[in-house]
């Protein structure tokens, strides 16, 4: 017999079994912290969005009413991230003051630095897309939802979907040549 399904382990859990929400946490905990790193700035907000999402959902469970717990997931972290964009555009978080307390003296340091700024740029470059196409896009690449779902997760059609997926891919392109 193969591993239970997310319908089954959140059924054990509000039977009282808190190992069986332990198993969906490992079961999606990847795919939640690449969501939340999209949205957030350094990797402690990351996790916290993660970890705030997972609470959230465990707090929630009972009131899940079939369909996909991922994308029932997904949309709590997309939510979660969403208000935390709101909320940190309310504070000056300079991002030259926060390269500059986690720079490197070692020899692979300039490799790292030059990465960080590959990641920073396409961050920036995902988050200057539209909402809706960075949300699509997000979950397709991020949560390896198919279309189907991220329709059903953000209340759109799977062509609008597949669209905004075009168009972030082709948006970022833009973005990123510039």
């Amino acid at each position: 017999m193969g591993d239970p399904s997310d319908a089954e382990l959140l059924a054990a859990f509000g039977s009282g079994d808190g190992r069986a929400f332990e198993a969906l946490i490992r079961r999606y905990q990847r795919p939640v912290l690449a969501i939340a790193r999209r949205f957030a700035r350094d990797e402690d907000d990351a996790e916290d969005l993660a970890q705030r999402a997972f609470i959230n959902a465990s707090q929630r469970a009972s009131g899940w009413r079939g369909g996909s717990f991922k994308s029932w997931l997904f949309r709590i972290v997309v939510n979660l991230a969403k208000n935390h964009l709101r909320d940190i555009a309310r504070f000056d978080r300079s991002e030259e003051a926060q390269e500059h307390e986690h720079q490197s003296t070692d020899p692979d340091a300039e490799a790292r630095l030059g990465r960080a700024q590959q990641q920073r740029a396409l961050r920036h470059a995902v988050a200057r897309l539209p909402r809706r196409q960075r949300e699509v896009l997000l979950l397709r690449v991020d949560g390896d939802l198919p279309f189907a779902e991220i329709a059903r997760t953000l209340g759109i059609t799977e062509v609008n979907a597949k669209v905004n997926f075009h168009h972030a891919v082709q948006n970022l392109k833009k973005l990123i040549q510039a």
